[in-house]
């Protein structure tokens, strides 16, 4: 079951302007900020407080299960196919490091792509997003102008409204 949105969403044409909004909505209480920019900015990030990925962890549970399966089929494919050549050891670790490095490098990718999708599908789920034909064909944010998007309740759309005309919002739109 999809929710609702209810909040307020607000263009933006200076970044300092999109950053000090996003500053002062956090001081308020509001937390449930999302924004667009037509490029990665790193002030936006500070401005939200740098919030921290858990990506980097699935990333590492990749390395970690590629090295481990790895070492696993070699250990189990060297028992079962035993090749003695002149009295050197069935199983070689040394042998046993590009193909450990290699799959786990491989998981990896596997795991933080699966990851990257899981966690921007539990976020949306979460978090629904403004669903105003407006919105929607809203394209400048791709081109040339910030976004900032508040999730609220009703009773506190005049203040985030407030917030935003402060800091010259180029337009202010509210859904319920």
């Amino acid at each position: 079951m999809k929710q609702k949105f209810c909040g307020v969403w607000a263009t933006y044409e200076f970044l300092d302007d999109t950053c000090e909004t996003i500053k002062e909505l956090r001081n308020s209480g509001f937390n449930k900020i999302t924004t667009h920019a037509p490029c990665p900015r790193h002030e936006i990030d500070h401005a939200l407080g740098d919030p921290q990925s858990r990506v980097p962890f699935f990333t590492l549970a990749g390395a970690f299960v590629g090295f481990g399966l790895a070492i696993l089929i070699i250990y189990k494919m060297t028992l079962s196919w035993i090749l003695p050549v002149s009295g050197k050891p069935v199983i070689s670790i040394p042998i046993m490091g590009p193909i450990a490095f290699e799959l786990s490098v491989l998981l990896s990718i596997f795991f933080t792509a699966g990851a990257i999708v899981l966690l921007i599908l539990k976020d949306t789920l979460r978090h629904p997003g403004p669903i105003s034909k407006k919105y929607k064909d809203y394209n400048r944010f791709m081109r040339d102008r910030f976004g900032v998007v508040v999730a609220c309740e009703e009773n506190q759309l005049s203040a985030i409204e407030s917030i935003m005309k402060k800091y010259q919002a180029e337009e202010v739109n509210s859904e319920t």
